[in-house]
């Protein structure tokens, strides 16, 4: 699936449940974030978060709604792996921002754990290299 079709799926549920949506995100800003720290130096993080996703069905669309933490000073682009094994990014999110990451289907029934990392960008905080950063993680279905 092409970033395009998903970005336009989400479009479509946005216009028919868009207080869904409104839900989701702040249920996303409501879970604990993920903290890691960095052990190099640059701007992508040599560690990884990791989530444990829980699919209930190899027949559905999966996708992560992954929010940047209020506490954030910089902003951060998350990325991960789908189903089909290629790399899947955010664009830059500030602080209480959310993005979605679409990680694909035929995800067996069960508990699968996922790494998520980040790049930063300078500015705020950040003078040239990201030394921590967080997520909130949401999994969410997308419709076909």
């Amino acid at each position: 699936m092409s970033l395009h079709s998903f970005s336009r799926r989400l479009v479509t549920v946005g216009s028919i449940a868009v207080s869904g949506f409104v839900v989701a995100t702040t249920a996303a800003q409501a879970n604990p974030p993920i903290i890691v720290n960095c052990n190099g130096g640059g701007q992508i993080c040599d560690q990884m978060a990791r989530y444990n996703f829980t699919s209930e069905s190899p027949n559905f669309d999966y996708a992560l709604q992954v929010t940047a933490p209020a506490t954030h000073c910089s902003e951060v682009k998350y990325f991960t792996t789908n189903r089909q094994g290629q790399r899947v990014e955010t664009e830059f999110l500030g602080p209480n921002r959310s993005a979605f990451l679409p990680i694909g289907d035929n995800w067996q029934q069960g508990n699968h754990p996922i790494q998520i990392g980040a790049i930063g960008r300078q500015g705020g905080c950040n003078a040239g290299t990201l030394g921590s950063w967080g997520v909130q993680v949401r999994p969410v279905i997308v419709p076909r």
